[in-house]
């Protein structure tokens, strides 16, 4: 069992104690270390360098988002053939100890699982965020168990359609052969989706364990409380892109009449609660729907970090 752990990172220094910190717990689990800095600047950079000193650090000279980062760390994983397993692992993740372990252990028991994610709760309780998540039909993800006690879970592992897309573990072989790397076209948001569908399409399972936890701590930047409108934008285009991926045209209408819906409505909800401000969400998704729609999925004014 050797396994390689994947963090990406751009500008983390509001949380970059408590990530090292957390690194601690798990890293004896891991063979490699594999940092993708995004971009950052040369400073923080530079502090990454002086903590994780026998980490393999790629440094990108752009933001490729999630998927471009993570796919630069799985190609480097996967050029030393001792390679076993490969982990995605946020760095705003707080894993127990043993985690990854039973997650390798669960997959090399089942030749048919390919990914493997610890069940994901919420900063330091022992409540559920994520269990497993089945794909609704708008493509979005709804997650099994949010709000339980993990103890009340059931049962021990889950088969699921898609898991969590920063903290999992997959069999070498998951990106090497049956899957494939992450769609570059979604930057961020959906990834998920997509290889959860890819995954099934190729005959892999996807499964979580309740006795690997994971804990998803949440640090947002200071002064942060509401998400960039950017995440609107990518999350309409990327399900409306992934409706004809995966299911042809009508699936791509179908989410994108979805989405103009729900934003129009979001839009009246605004207007009449006098909440303006918020109108830049419904504004932004719509616009990343139709670029869905017309196919473009290139980097713009509302894509961007």
């Amino acid at each position: 069992m050797k396994i390689a752990g994947i963090i990406i990172t751009f500008n983390d220094d509001y949380k970059f104690n408590e990530w090292c910190r957390w690194y601690e717990e798990y890293k004896d689990e891991l063979y490699q270390l594999i940092i993708v800095d995004n971009g950052s600047n040369q400073d923080y950079i530079r502090q990454v360098e002086e903590f994780f000193k026998d980490a393999i650090i790629i440094k990108r000279t752009t933001n490729g988002g999630c998927t471009k980062a993570y796919n630069d760390g799985i190609r480097v994983a996967l050029e030393d053939p001792t390679i076993t397993h490969i982990a995605l692992i946020g760095n705003d993740i707080r894993l127990k100890a043993g985690a990854l372990t039973k997650c390798v252990e669960l997959l090399d028991s089942d030749n048919e699982l390919g990914m493997v994610a610890p069940v994901l709760l919420n900063a330091d309780s022992d409540i559920v965020a994520d269990y497993g998540c089945s794909i609704n039909q708008d493509l979005s993800m709804n997650p099994y168990g949010v709000g339980m006690r993990v103890q009340d879970l059931n049962p021990a592992i889950r088969y699921c359609e898609s898991v969590t897309g920063g903290m999992n573990v997959s069999k070498r072989s998951f990106y090497a052969a049956s899957v494939g790397l992450q769609d570059e076209n979604l930057f961020m948001y959906s990834d998920e989706v997509d290889m959860g569908l890819r995954a099934k399409r190729a005959g892999v399972k996807m499964a979580v364990l309740k006795d690997a936890v994971a804990w998803h701590q949440h640090i947002n930047p200071p002064g942060s409380k509401f998400r960039h409108p950017f995440s609107s934008y990518l999350i309409a285009r990327n399900k409306v892109y992934l409706g004809k991926k995966h299911f042809g045209w009508r699936k791509q209408w179908a989410v994108f009449i979805h989405f103009l819906v729900y934003d129009m409505l979001s839009c009246v909800k605004f207007l009449f609660t006098f909440k303006w401000r918020q109108l830049v969400y419904p504004r932004w998704s719509m616009i990343g729907a139709i670029n869905g729609l017309r196919g473009d999925m290139r980097e713009n004014r509302f894509s961007k970090i």
